[in-house]
């Protein structure tokens, strides 16, 4: 039987709680971008949510929110059928769908757990799907996050996406989560930092919003790097390439990582693919709304999506 290795140590200090407020939280997330419509594919977005809901039982949901709600609500059992709902055959089309649910103590704090999805039709933004799962899962069990990530892989059409350490920040106060997440972040570069809907502006039709864990890039991308054989030739032996049914997706070592630059821990596998994707980051990065984190915005947000190129 394979055992898994022991956990990762996690660094101190990575949330940001004020009060009882969890403001910026540490999770397992998977960001995948696409330039197809939520309603074009309709099945293979609800087998995600089915997924997500064996992972995360949907009792633990605690709130939501929509494209037409300016603070999140209560879940309720009318709540967790929106999607099929909405994506039903006979339902009308809208141009623009968001809904996010969560699971977190307060309406204003950053999930620890959650399903979002954002979709604005006709537009040179991407959509994405955007899951959380607890970071301790990540720890504990890689295997199963990245047959997790496989299985959505396989159903979701995915133009770009990303999945390891991740910080999600509340919105109820956006500079100081996500300033804290940007001080972690460059400190500990493993951990990518998710903004809904500010991401589908950055990853456009063309852009890739950073490389973590695990990067998926599309059979389009593939071909664009010379394929397969090609990209196994540019990158090392520790890297896997795991094929699907849409893509390719590149595991920059057995399990996630943190890193931390100040004790000389840069993550150089993780830096490999950022070599090598580096020209879609570099668009992904022109394309971007700054992060909220006050003076200098534009420069420390640069920084932020080169922080694994130097």
């Amino acid at each position: 039987m394979v055992t898994e290795r022991p956990p990762t140590l996690m660094p101190e200090g990575l949330e940001l709680i004020q009060g009882d407020i969890r403001l910026t939280s540490l999770v397992f997330g998977i960001n995948l971008y696409t330039h197809r419509s939520f309603y074009d594919e309709a099945a293979g977005l609800l087998s995600t949510w089915d997924l997500f809901l064996a992972r995360c039982p949907p009792e633990r949901l605690t709130f939501h929110a929509t494209e037409t709600m300016k603070a999140h609500k209560p879940v309720t059992k009318r709540v967790l059928g929106l999607l099929g709902a909405w994506l039903a055959p006979t339902t009308p089309r809208k141009n623009y769908l968001a809904l996010e649910l969560k699971a977190s103590q307060g309406p204003e704090e950053a999930p620890v757990a959650k399903y979002e999805i954002w979709n604005v039709d006709a537009s040179n933004q991407a959509n994405i799907l955007s899951l959380a799962l607890p970071a301790g899962a990540a720890q504990e069990t890689p295997g199963e996050m990245l047959a997790f990530v496989r299985q959505l892989a396989d159903v979701f059409p995915f133009r770009s996406g990303l999945a390891g350490f991740t910080f999600e920040c509340s919105r109820y106060d956006k500079q100081a989560s996500e300033t804290h997440a940007w001080d972690m972040s460059m400190r500990h570069p493993g951990i990518n930092i998710v903004r809904i809907p500010f991401d589908a502006k950055a990853a456009g039709g063309d852009g890739i919003p950073g490389v973590n864990w695990l990067t998926m890039i599309d059979s389009e991308r593939l071909k664009q790097l010379g394929g397969a054989m090609v990209l196994r030739r540019l990158l090392p032996s520790d890297i896997e390439l795991i094929e699907c049914r849409h893509g390719t997706l590149i595991q920059a070592g057995p399990r996630p990582l943190f890193g931390d630059v100040g004790q000389g821990d840069t993550l150089p596998l993780y830096r490999e693919v950022h070599r090598l994707l580096a020209p879609w980051i570099e668009i992904a990065a022109e394309q971007s709304m700054a992060l909220r984190i006050g003076k200098d915005a534009i420069a420390r947000t640069d920084a932020w999506y080169r922080r694994l190129g130097g």
